[in-house]
C-alpha cells in the first residue's frame, strides 16, 4: 500500500489534463504514461520520474487539444480560419473603430518601443568593455567630526600605484586627470589652431587601453603611451586636424599649463561610443603630468594631491567587498595619522564601470564625467511607457464594449443555432489578436519615426539596434500576446454572456448607471493623465524659476572669450594682458573686462578641502570653492559687497588676499561681514589669505545646489577666460573692437568666444530634457485618454438612444440632453482629481527636494491639470453627445 503510493503520478498534473481535455480522450491521453512514471521511480528516482511525467504530459497535451476553451466540435483548423475571416470583416466593417484602435495601441507600442530603445542605450554604457564587470571605479567616502562629508571620486596620484603592488586581487589600475582649464591645440605643418576644453585632454597611464576597450585604429597599444611626449587622438581630432593625411608621428603643439609641448601622435583610436562615460579627444601619457607637469613642480614622491580619478579591474574570481576591506586599510596605512589629525573618516567604495554613467548625480565635488544620466529617470520613463500602452488596451476594452448592444443580435443568432459560449469567446479573442498584431507591425514603423524625435529631445542620436537581439523577439511577441489577452478577455466574456432570450426578445435596453470597471478604466486613464500634466508643468515651472531667479550677479550682458595660450612668454603675461584690458576697455560698447580661471557655471576643479579660519584647528577645515580672478572682476559680474572691497592695482604681487561671500562667513565661523574683515583664512598647502571683502551670496552654478562657500583670490595672471561687460544693442561692433585689439596683443591664438548666459544654461539642459520627454507623453497620454471617454460617451449613448427619444418627445431640448449625457464623466474626472492630489503631493514634492532653491507647491499644480484635462475631455463629449441628442425621435423609436 505504501509503495502504490509512493509510486502515484502527480495528482496535480493529472488535475490539469482532466481540465484541459475531453473525459472520452482520458484513457488514451494516459495510456502507458503511469507504468512509465512507475518504472522511472524504481530505476532513477521519484524525483527525476515527477519531472519527465509532466514533460511528457506537456508534450502530449499539444496533440490532444489546442486548450478546451477553444475545442470545436469540427476540426479546430478550419473553425480558426473561419473565426480569422469573421474577425477580418468585422473590423473592416466598423472601419472608424478598427482605426481608432489600431492607431491608438500602434502609436502607443511605437512610443514604447522609442522609450525601450532609449533605456537599453541608457544601460548599455560601457559594457562594451570585454572585462567591464571587474573593472571599477575608486569612490571616497568622507566622515568628519562625524558629519557625512559626501562621496567623490578623487584619490592621490600614488593610490592605484600602492594598491596594485600591496593588493594581488587588483590585476590593473588606470589613473586619469583632466588637463587643467583648457588649452590650445596647434598642428605646426598648416598652422590649424583651435581651443580645446580641458575635459577634451587627459592625463592617462599606459595600462588605459588594457582597462577599457577603446579599439585603435592605428598603433600598438603597447607602446603608444610610452614616451613622455607621445600623444594618442581620436578619428575626430585626426580629421580636424590633419584632414585626410597619416597623422602618425607628425606633431600637435599643446600650448597652455600644466604641460605645454610639442607631441608625437603616437596612435589614432576609432570614432569613441556614444555610450561610454568617458569623452575625449586627446590622451597624453600621465609620466609627463608627474615628471614636466606645472613646469616641473609636481613630484612623484608624496602622492597626496588627489585631483586623480582612479579605475582598477581584478581578477574574475576577486572578491569586490573584501577588496574594499583590504583598500579600507590601505587608506588607514597611508593616511590614518593625517586623518585622525584631522578627525576624518574615509572608506572606500568600489563603484562598477556600469553603473558610472546612471549612479553618480550624487557626488559632492562632481567629476570630469559630463554625460551622466539619472537612474531614477530610466525608472519613470518605463512606468509612463507601460501606462501608456495600459491605457490603450484599456481604449481597447471600452471601444468593445462600446459597441456590445450593435454586436448583442450577432451573438444572439449565434447562440440560438447552438454556438457555444466557448466558441463566441474564441471569436472575441481572435479579433482582439487580430487588432493586436496589426497594431504591432505599424508600431515598429512608428518606432522608426519616433526615435529621431526622441533623440533631438535627449540631445543623442539613437537605433533601433536592439531589433537584432533575438531575446526581443521573443519579449516583444510575449507584450503582444499579453495584451491581446488583457484587451481582450473582458469584451469577450461580456458579449459572449448575452442571453438570447434578452436580446431577440421584447426587451432591448440595458442600464449602465452603475460604477462598473469601463468607468473604473476611465478614472484611471484620467488620473495616469493628470499626473503627468502636473509633472510637466512642475517641471517647467521650477526650470522657469531656476533661470528668472536672481543670480547675485549679471549673466546676461556678458561675453566670454576664450584667454590666449602662445606665443608669449610667461614673465610678459601679466604686463600684456594688462595692456590688453585697458586698449580694450576703452571703447564705448565695453563698460568692463576681467580675467579669471573660470567663469560662472562651472564647478570642476574649484574645490579646496580643509579651509579654516586662522587658529582653528587642522579637524574644523570645511569643504570650499576657490576662484583665482583678477581686477575689475565685480564690476564685470555687478556682485555686490556688503562688507570691505575688491583688490586693488596698489597690492603687491607677493602678498595673500581673499574676497569671500557670505556663506562663507557662516560656514568657517566668522562672524558677521565686517568681523570677517579682520580675519584670515588658512588655505592647505596654498597659505594664509587675509579676507578685504565680503559680497552678497550668488548662485554660481545651478539653483539645484545650496549657496557654497566661495572664496576669490587675487591673480593678476588669471585670464584662462576674458569677460567683457557689453552694450547687447551694438554687438557686432563690439566684437569688431575685441576681435582687432585681441589679434594685435595675441597673434596666433585662436579667437573664440560665447555668450555666458547660453552657456550657464546649459546646466538646466537635463532638465529642459527631462520637461520635453514628460510633454511629450503627456500630450499623448491625453489623446488616448479622450480616445478611451470617446468610447465611454458611445457606449452610454447607444444604451440611451432610446431614453434620448422619449425625453425629446416629450419637449427635452438638446442642451439639457447634452447635460444628462456629460455630467457622469465629469464626476470620473473629480474622482480621479481627488485621487491624483495625494499622488502629486508625494511625487512633487520628492522630485523637488532636489533642488536647494526651489518653488512650493501651490493650488496651481492641481487646478491647471484639472483645467487642461478638463477642456480636453469637454470638447470630446461635446461633439459626441450632441451628434446623439440631435438625432431624431423617430429615428430612435422606430423599432418600438
Amino acid at each position: 500500500m505504501q509503495q502504490n503510493k509512493k509510486k502515484k503520478a502527480p495528482s496535480l498534473a493529472n488535475w490539469l489534463v482532466s481540465k484541459l481535455i475531453r473525459d472520452r480522450l482520458h484513457e488514451e491521453f494516459f495510456g502507458d504514461l503511469g507504468e512509465i512514471y512507475e518504472d522511472r521511480v524504481s530505476t532513477k528516482g521519484r524525483f527525476y520520474a515527477k519531472w519527465m511525467y509532466w514533460i511528457d504530459v506537456l508534450h502530449l497535451l499539444v496533440g490532444f487539444t489546442s486548450f478546451n476553451l477553444f475545442k470545436t466540435q469540427n476540426n479546430p483548423a478550419i473553425m480558426y480560419k473561419h473565426y480569422l475571416c469573421i474577425s477580418g470583416r468585422n473590423l473592416m466593417r466598423n472601419k472608424i473603430y478598427s482605426l481608432i484602435n489600431v492607431l491608438s495601441l500602434a502609436v502607443s507600442m511605437g512610443v514604447c518601443l522609442a522609450i525601450c530603445q532609449y533605456i537599453y542605450f541608457e544601460l548599455s554604457y560601457d559594457k562594451f568593455h570585454d572585462n567591464y564587470e571587474n573593472t571599477y571605479r575608486v569612490i571616497i567616502d568622507e566622515i568628519k567630526n562625524g558629519v557625512d562629508q559626501g562621496a567623490d571620486m578623487f584619490t592621490g596620484y600614488a593610490f592605484g600605484v600602492n594598491a596594485k603592488e600591496e593588493i594581488p586581487e587588483i590585476r590593473h589600475y588606470v589613473r586619469m586627470l583632466k588637463y587643467s582649464t583648457g588649452t590650445v591645440v596647434t598642428n605646426p605643418d598648416n598652422d590649424k589652431t583651435f581651443n580645446e576644453a580641458g575635459l577634451d585632454l587627459f592625463f592617462v597611464d599606459n595600462t588605459f587601453l588594457e582597462v577599457f576597450d577603446f579599439p585603435l585604429k592605428i598603433g600598438s597599444r603597447e607602446s603608444v603611451f610610452n614616451g613622455e611626449f607621445n600623444i594618442v587622438i581620436t578619428e575626430k581630432a585626426a580629421h580636424k586636424y590633419f584632414g585626410s593625411e597619416n597623422p602618425m608621428g607628425k606633431i600637435l603643439q599643446i600650448s597652455g599649463q600644466p604641460s605645454p609641448g610639442d607631441y608625437t601622435v603616437t596612435g589614432v583610436l576609432k570614432q569613441l561610443p556614444t555610450n561610454s562615460h568617458l569623452q575625449f579627444e586627446f590622451l597624453l601619457p600621465i609620466d609627463n603630468f608627474l615628471d614636466l607637469g606645472w613646469g616641473g613642480a609636481v613630484k612623484k614622491n608624496g602622492g597626496l594631491w588627489e585631483n586623480f580619478v582612479t579605475y582598477v579591474t581584478m581578477d574574475e574570481s576577486a572578491n569586490p567587498d573584501l577588496v574594499r576591506k583590504k583598500l579600507d586599510q590601505f587608506i588607514v596605512k597611508y593616511k590614518g595619522e593625517m586623518n585622525a589629525h584631522g578627525n576624518i573618516v574615509e572608506k572606500v567604495r568600489l563603484q562598477p564601470v556600469k553603473d558610472i554613467h546612471l549612479k553618480s548625480d550624487s557626488y559632492a565635488k562632481g567629476s570630469f564625467v559630463t554625460n551622466n544620466g539619472s537612474f531614477q529617470n530610466i525608472q519613470a520613463f518605463s512606468v509612463i511607457g507601460f501606462f501608456i500602452l495600459f491605457i490603450s488596451w484599456i481604449n481597447y476594452i471600452n471601444l468593445s464594449t462600446a459597441r456590445s448592444i450593435r454586436r448583442a443580435k450577432e451573438v444572439g443568432i449565434r447562440k440560438s443555432v447552438g454556438a457555444y459560449r466557448k466558441q463566441l469567446i474564441s471569436q472575441f479573442m481572435i479579433e482582439s489578436g487580430l487588432v493586436n498584431f496589426s497594431a504591432a507591425i505599424l508600431a515598429i514603423g512608428i518606432a522608426f519615426l519616433t526615435l529621431p524625435i526622441l533623440s533631438d529631445i535627449m540631445g543623442r542620436e539613437l537605433v533601433l539596434s536592439f531589433l537584432q537581439i533575438p531575446m526581443f523577439w521573443v519579449w516583444f511577441l510575449g507584450v503582444v500576446l499579453f495584451g491581446s489577452l488583457l484587451s481582450g478577455l473582458y469584451p469577450a466574456f461580456v458579449l459572449s454572456s448575452f442571453k438570447p432570450v434578452s436580446i431577440l426578445g421584447v426587451k432591448k435596453t440595458t442600464r449602465a448607471g452603475k460604477f462598473n470597471l469601463r468607468r473604473g478604466l476611465i478614472v484611471f486613464q484620467f488620473l495616469t493623465s493628470l499626473l503627468l500634466i502636473a509633472g510637466t508643468y512642475l517641471v517647467y515651472k521650477q526650470i522657469t524659476f531656476m533661470k528668472n531667479q536672481e543670480l547675485g550677479m549679471d549673466i546676461e550682458k556678458i561675453l566670454v572669450l576664450n584667454g590666449p595660450k602662445v606665443n608669449f612668454d610667461d614673465t610678459d603675461m601679466r604686463s600684456i594682458f594688462q595692456a590688453f584690458r585697458n586698449k580694450v576697455a576703452g571703447h564705448h560698447s565695453i563698460s568692463a573686462v576681467a580675467g579669471s580661471v573660470i567663469i560662472p557655471g562651472q564647478v570642476n576643479s574649484t574645490g579646496i578641502d580643509n579651509i579654516r579660519k586662522l587658529g582653528e584647528p587642522v579637524s574644523a577645515g570645511q569643504f570650499g570653492r576657490g576662484v583665482f580672478a583678477g581686477f575689475d572682476f565685480p564690476e564685470t559680474y555687478g556682485f555686490e559687497f556688503v562688507a570691505g572691497s575688491w583688490f586693488t592695482p596698489d597690492m603687491p604681487d607677493e602678498a595673500l588676499f581673499s574676497v569671500i561671500n557670505e556663506e562663507a562667513v557662516q560656514t568657517f565661523g566668522l562672524g558677521s561681514p565686517e568681523n570677517a574683515l579682520q580675519e584670515n583664512l588658512v588655505i592647505e598647502e596654498e597659505g594664509t589669505f587675509r579676507i578685504i571683502g565680503v559680497v552678497k551670496n550668488f548662485h554660481w552654478h545651478s539653483l539645484r545646489d545650496a549657496h557654497t562657500p566661495y572664496i576669490f583670490v587675487f591673480d593678476r595672471a588669471a585670464f584662462d577666460y576674458i569677460s567683457f561687460k557689453i552694450n547687447l544693442s551694438n554687438i557686432p561692433e563690439s566684437l569688431a573692437h575685441i576681435k582687432k585689439t585681441y589679434k594685435s596683443f595675441f597673434p596666433g591664438n585662436p579667437f573664440e568666444y560665447f555668450f555666458l548666459e547660453d552657456e550657464f544654461n546649459r546646466q538646466y539642459q537635463a532638465d529642459l530634457q527631462f520637461g520635453n520627454l514628460f510633454f511629450a507623453f503627456t500630450v499623448l497620454a491625453i489623446f488616448i485618454a479622450c480616445l478611451g471617454l470617446f468610447a465611454l460617451v458611445s457606449y452610454s449613448a447607444t444604451l440611451r438612444v432610446k431614453e434620448i427619444g422619449i425625453r425629446k418627445v416629450f419637449g427635452a431640448d438638446t442642451g439639457n440632453l447634452m447635460i444628462l449625457l456629460s455630467k457622469e464623466y465629469f464626476v470620473l474626472l473629480l474622482i480621479a482629481t481627488v485621487l491624483a492630489i495625494p499622488a502629486i503631493l508625494y511625487y512633487g514634492g520628492s522630485w523637488l527636494e532636489n533642488y536647494a532653491f526651489r518653488i512650493d507647491i501651490e493650488l496651481d499644480l492641481f487646478i491647471i491639470p484639472v483645467l487642461v484635462l478638463l477642456l480636453s475631455s469637454l470638447l470630446t463629449v461635446s461633439y459626441r453627445t450632441y451628434s446623439t441628442a440631435k438625432t431624431k425621435p423617430v429615428d430612435s423609436l422606430r423599432a418600438e
